[in-house]
C-alpha cells in the first residue's frame, strides 16, 4: 500500500515537472519569435495594405 502511494507521488511529480518544462519552453519560443521579428512579419502580412486593395477593399478590411 505504501509502495503504491510512493509510485503515485513520483508519477505526479514527473507530470508536474514535464508540464512546467513545457510552459518554460513555450514562453522561450514566444520570446524568441518576438525578438527575431516573426510577429512583426505576421502582422505585416496580415495588413490590408499588402492586398493591393483599391479603396473599397482597403476600407472594408479596415
Amino acid at each position: 500500500m505504501a509502495r503504491e502511494r510512493t509510485a503515485q507521488g513520483t508519477l505526479e511529480y514527473a507530470l508536474t515537472v514535464v508540464a512546467l518544462l513545457a510552459m518554460v519552453v513555450a514562453c522561450a519560443a514566444i520570446w524568441r519569435a518576438a525578438v527575431d521579428g516573426t510577429f512583426s512579419g505576421i502582422v505585416q502580412q496580415a495588413a490590408s495594405h499588402l492586398l493591393d486593395g483599391d479603396g473599397f477593399i482597403d476600407i472594408s478590411l479596415y
